[in-house]
């Protein structure tokens, strides 16, 4: 368990810390060599820890007192497996600059990984008194400190779970294309029926991780995702429900999960499709401030209206991802990229289908209590069989670009307005549209 939380949670605190190194520099004292210790911060966020400890704890005796001596030193002992070595430096430190929230959030890891488990909630506990405390550092800090919580009383099993309300409105609730009518070169014309409504939906679920050792876990959760149209309902409103189960194993920076999911999609309160799935997913972390993950799955979607069956698919795909955080720890960074193929099992007259897609997301805290995100992508589809209506392999890209603000109202209530922008541009006309949706949600986490 401490594994599998340093490696997915340290993010954000470790960058917050890290950089701080800098503004402690002011008041470091003037016999310290400048240049070994740039020469170690700069190894410490490459990862190479333990060249950092053997560097530096030679040069205890001189360096000690140093505020950024002292953090690098103490982080490299925490990140090579010498908790009771750093626990006695980052208190030098503390003793000079309590409020240093980096700092003492570091303490509470390195009392986890000593299994003082008391301590480390008390630590935690402390850093979350602070106030303008960034969102993502805030709500990394609670899961250590639930973490800390159950592991002082000796649980295993942990649950969460979360409930989300919320009403918006969808300019073109159909997908359609722009156009008055339109001719197909196969023969014969359609109208597209564009129209827009306001919306309500329900989002909920929740997931349960048990530490069977140190390294082995096994989770499972599920989770309810429903849209309700106030005037167009037929063959719009709908509803999913999606389950997952697994195993997890920690290397140390590293953690894999794997496991299978299964899904049903009801259309006008009934079922429409259903789907199975495996997955995996590995993530490392590749410094104190970047995580990589990788990750596969091969999912099998069944239509259970007979008259659709010839829509079966199976999706075979591939994911990469790289974050980082900026600055002070504040803001994060991500850029993944996905590939697969979809099999066409049904025979469907398009084919199977290509794709691939690039994404970004910038996430950033401004307050204790408001932070904003943007995040844009786009998927590039290509079909290997010819389109019917247009003679044609269809070729596709869609652009999507969303815009939000997450307003904390209370622990573990937030708001979240949000602006989103979908574009499809296609060979194949009828498939061509673009959508903007704009809505308000309410989240409950429990």
């Amino acid at each position: 368990m401490q594994s599998r939380i340093f490696t997915r949670a340290s993010l954000l605190v470790r960058a917050l810390a890290v950089t701080g190194v800098v503004s402690m520099a002011t008041v470091a004292w003037a016999d310290v060599d400048q240049g070994v210790l740039e020469k170690a911060e700069a190894l410490l966020k490459a990862g190479k820890s333990e060249e950092v400890y053997q560097m530096l704890e030679p040069l205890e005796v001189e360096g000690a007192g140093d505020l950024v001596f002292d953090y690098l030193l103490a982080t490299s002992a925490l990140e090579t497996n010498r908790p009771s070595k750093a626990t006695f430096i980052y208190e030098r430190i503390l003793a000079v600059a309590p409020t240093y929230t980096g700092v003492r959030a570091d303490m509470g890891r390195a009392y986890f990984a000593l299994g003082d488990f008391g301590r480390a909630k008390v630590e935690f506990e402390t850093v979350l008194a602070f106030q303008n405390l960034p969102n993502d550092l805030r709500s990394t800090v609670e899961q250590y400190a639930k973490a800390a919580e159950a592991r002082a009383q000796d649980k295993r099993t942990l649950v969460s779970g979360y409930l989300e309300l919320g009403f918006g409105r969808d300019n073109n609730i159909g997908s359609s294309n722009n156009a008055d009518s339109l001719t197909f070169p196969a023969g014969g014309t359609y109208s597209p029926d564009r129209k827009g409504d306001n919306y309500s939906t329900l989002g909920l679920g929740g997931e349960l991780n048990h530490q069977m050792t140190e390294k082995w876990g096994l989770y499972g959760g599920a989770d309810y995702r429903g849209r309700a149209y106030q005037t167009y309902c037929d063959n719009t409103c709908n509803g999913s429900l999606d389950a997952r189960t697994g195993l997890s194993y920690s290397g140390g920076s590293w953690l894999l999960r794997t496991g299978l999911t299964a899904g049903t999609y009801n259309l006008n309160q009934a079922q429409y499709r259903d789907s199975l799935g495996v997955t995996m997913d590995w993530r490392l972390a590749l410094n104190s401030a970047s995580q990589l993950s990788l990750g596969g799955s091969a999912t099998r979607a069944s239509y259970l209206i007979e008259a659709n069956n010839s829509q079966n698919t199976q999706t075979n795909a591939l994911s990469a991802g790289w974050l980082t955080s900026l600055g002070d720890g504040s803001a994060v960074f991500s850029l993944t990229a996905s590939t697969g193929v979809e099999i066409a099992t049904g025979g469907r007259d398009d084919g199977n289908k290509n794709y691939w897609s690039p994404r970004v997301l910038l996430q950033k805290s401004f307050t204790d209590k408001v932070g904003g995100y943007v995040t844009a992508g786009a998927t590039y589809s290509k079909y290997a069989g010819i389109n019917t209506l247009y003679q044609v392999n269809r070729d596709e890209t869609l652009y999507d670009l969303a815009l939000g603000v997450t307003w904390t109202l209370a622990k573990g209530f937030s708001m979240r307005p949000q602006l989103s922008w979908l574009k499809s541009n296609s060979n194949a006309e009828l498939y061509a549209y673009d959508k903007v949706d704009g809505s308000v949600n309410f989240r409950l986490d429990f």
